[in-house]
């Protein structure tokens, strides 16, 4: 196989701060077990408050009368949206800028494309004609946060119609302003691009930004309610509960495996098997992105690597039989795991059974390369391509893709890491965010 130059795409996994997850065909194994777990959140779902912009955004469009509408209108709405967000986003910008506001504080910390936005600021733009995000539609507010809308009870996911719960949380989060709306602000829903004062935007930053310690009680309970509305997050926040701060390890999936039993409820028992086949399926894959990461490690300025100093890099490893026999016998004897979670799984083990029982070396070296390969093209890249590889065997050579390759030996694994947050992060981030009581209505 030869290893054309790589070509660049709008994602990079190795630019997520959780790292990549996908040179070794794990993802879809991962996405079914945080799926199941935390359905109503992301990795990148961190700011409460988003809900509220959002389904107030939905409800100002409904007094718009060329509103769109009906059973499949939820892509027409969304994209209607994004001018609400952008107008927020500036106006959230102008007052951090006024405020001289941290770039940690709460206002806008989180605020997707906020460098987007600055350098909108900076180049005195007052209405919503400015670029946020390459992909505002996918990655920006409305793209990040529509999952949490819907799964939340917030938002009909076809339609885009909010649900009474979400008509409420965009009343209260109206409420302080009532009818106040700036001169125009109509027309930018259906459109066009109305100028907004300067001072304008900052007064409106200010009173409708991310931060919710002076909310409204209601708007309080409606968030808190939109977060526990999926049976598994309600029964994974009375888990976590004893605990001050919990995040994806497996000490921490240990710990909520053990309070999810005392729970004596059928989902909860079901969600501990989960946590157990998790960890399982973290110690096989940690030890294969470990080696894989090693042989990465290896490029120097782009030169090939030989081959024998590529399988010699591996002989330190230990052998993964052992890890990959226990993720089995799991798969094997938990009987409640759901079928959309044990079925990627299973599927994840059998195609890196060749590289669990290789001996270290060149063995080794071959099955990674093979099993890499094997994932690589069955991925399409943005031109319906199959995706390049991170690094082939040719002939008595390793090439590693410049854009993939280690700047230096990756650290070693504390043996309690997992290899990616399984959302549970930022579901209990999102719900530390919200203060007890909130300010009266």
């Amino acid at each position: 196989m030869t290893l054309p130059l790589p070509v660049l795409s709008a994602w990079d996994p190795r630019a997520a701060s959780a790292g990549s997850i996908d040179p070794l065909g794990a993802l879809r194994a991962y996405t079914a077990i945080a799926q199941y777990l935390v359905p109503g959140a992301t990795t990148i779902t961190t700011r409460v408050r988003y809900l509220s912009w959002l389904c107030a955004g939905l409800y100002l469009l409904d007094e718009c009368a060329d509103a769109p509408s009906g059973g499949t209108a939820g892509r027409s709405r969304r994209q209607r949206l994004l001018a609400w967000e952008r107008f927020l986003a500036l106006a959230t910008t102008y007052y951090g800028n006024s405020a001289q506001l941290g770039i940690d504080a709460p206002a806008w910390r989180g605020l997707r494309g906020i460098s987007y936005v600055r350098r909108a600021v900076e180049q005195g733009r007052t209405t919503t004609e400015f670029e946020l995000l390459r992909n505002q539609a996918g990655v920006g507010g409305v793209g990040t946060y529509w999952v949490t809308l819907v799964h939340g009870g917030l938002v009909e996911n076809l339609s885009g119609e909010l649900t009474a719960r979400g008509r409420l949380l965009a009343e209260q989060f109206l409420k302080p302003i009532g009818a106040k709306l700036p001169s125009g602000f109509e027309d930018m829903l259906q459109g066009t691009t109305p100028s907004f004062g300067r001072d304008e935007l900052a007064r409106w930053g200010k009173q409708l930004s991310l931060d919710v310690s002076q909310v409204s009680r209601r708007e309080i309970q409606a968030l808190r309610d939109a977060l526990l509305e999926p049976r598994t997050q309600r029964r994974l926040h009375e888990a976590m509960a004893p605990f001050k701060a919990m995040g994806s390890s497996h000490k921490a999936f240990g710990q909520l495996e053990r309070q999810l039993k005392r729970q004596r409820d059928p989902e909860a028992a079901t969600m501990a098997e989960v946590m157990q086949l998790t960890r399982a399926f973290e110690a096989v894959h940690a030890g294969l992105l470990d080696r894989f990461d090693r042989l990465l490690s290896l490029d120097a300025k782009g030169a090939p690597v030989q081959r024998a100093t590529a399988a010699g890099s591996l002989m330190g490893f230990q052998s993964l039989t052992e890890s990959g026999r226990a993720l089995g016998d799991l798969l094997g004897s938990l009987r409640n795991v759901p079928g959309e979670v044990a079925t990627p799984t299973r599927h994840f083990l059998a195609s890196v059974q060749a590289i669990l029982v290789a001996q270290p070396g060149d063995a080794l070296l071959v099955e990674l390369c093979r099993h890499h390969e094997r994932v690589q093209s069955g991925k399409l890249d943005a031109a319906r391509q199959p995706k390049q590889a991170w690094l082939a065997l040719q002939g008595n050579t390793l090439v590693i893709s410049p854009r993939f390759a280690l700047d230096a030996p990756p650290e070693v694994r504390d043996p309690d890491d997992f290899t990616h947050p399984y959302r549970i992060e930022s579901f209990s981030g999102m719900l530390r965010e919200l203060p007890e009581k909130g300010v009266a209505a």
